[in-house]
């Protein structure tokens, strides 16, 4: 819904923020200029009217408040309710698997086809894409309320031990479906691009987790499974370990820094340790060796996902959920 009357659009954005506005915001059909889109103002797309409340931010790496201008969180003034709009934002950098260059590339418009795929997939965020007036493809993104399992991971304060046999199994009963969620992905020819664990939340009330985030597109889509070797070398190790780790708390560990070789460090990330058996050694060997194929010294990898999801429902005792 447009609401071209100004005193009708001053109402509702009061109505719904609670904010006591007189002026007529600043209204943009055109986005691409999305550093000039501020909070207070209109985006006006697809025949609707969205009130910017504030930029997102990057929730993670040690730089929790730095914005994330092309994303945005706004109200749909129509129907009250809290949207992430992503405006096109063009970036590309290089990433390395040994001596593989993987070349990435933000693009909305893969984004915008798996947001179409993906439609009432529940282990994926939901959305739609519209353009504005320069064609530009904005998705309009339907808030998740919950949480990264990054900082879910984060926060938990139990050690180790304790985690790995009372919570673990719990997070895989969701991580392995996310995991063959992605597999299905690539059976229908694209990918995710940016597999993370703070790319994967935690719904409030259902506990359901779900990707998020997919507009990165890679010269490699083994780089999915890859990324996703990381992640599970972060959730069965409740974070990351890295060498200076061992240096120091080596009490908190099952060996001394010095068992750590190369060949024990993670591939894609060279400064975590893929090898946790050598850390934790009440880890079966049999959950140990899926991650030792992400390791520096892997001779046996994994070529798709679906083998990885085969051996993850063995090791946890977990049924297929075909």
């Amino acid at each position: 819904m447009i609401f071209e009357n100004s005193a009708e659009l001053i109402d509702r954005i009061n109505e719904l923020t609670g904010r006591n506005l007189r002026k007529t915001p600043k209204i943009f059909e055109d986005t691409s200029s999305y550093m000039n889109i501020v909070g207070g103002s209109v985006v006006r797309i697809g025949g609707n009217d969205y009130y910017i409340i504030t930029d997102a931010k990057e929730n993670r790496f040690g730089v929790d408040d730095q914005p994330k201008f092309w994303v945005k969180y706004a109200f749909d003034l129509e129907t009250g309710q809290r949207k992430i709009l992503k405006l096109v934002f063009h970036e590309e950098f290089t990433a390395h698997i040994g001596i593989i260059r993987i070349r990435c590339r933000r693009s909305p418009s893969k984004e915008s086809a798996i947001l179409e795929l993906v439609q009432g997939n529940t282990r994926f965020m939901q959305g739609i894409t519209v353009k504005d007036t320069a064609d530009n493809l904005v998705r309009i993104i339907d808030v998740i309320s919950g949480r990264s399992l990054y900082h879910y991971l984060a926060e938990l304060e139990s050690p180790h031990e304790a985690y790995f046999y009372d919570i673990l199994p719990g997070i895989m009963t969701e991580v392995i479906p996310c995991i063959e969620a992605l597999a299905e992905l690539h059976r229908q020819g694209q990918h995710h691009g940016d597999v993370r664990s703070d790319h994967l939340w935690i719904e409030h009330g259902t506990s359901r987790y779900k990707w998020i985030d997919f507009d990165y597109g890679v010269s490699h889509t083994d780089h999915d499974v890859w990324s996703t070797g990381n992640l599970l070398i972060r959730v069965v190790g409740k974070g990351t370990h890295r060498l200076r780790d061992l240096n120091a708390e080596p009490d908190a560990y099952g060996c001394s820094p010095e068992a750590i070789s190369d060949l024990d460090r993670a591939l894609l990330l060279k400064d975590r340790i893929a090898n946790l058996g050598k850390l934790y050694p009440y880890i079966p060997p049999a959950l140990n060796e899926i991650l030792l194929r992400f390791s520096a010294g892997a001779t046996d990898f994994y070529s798709d996902l679906d083998q990885m999801v085969i051996d993850l429902r063995e090791v946890f005792g977990l049924s297929s959920s075909s």
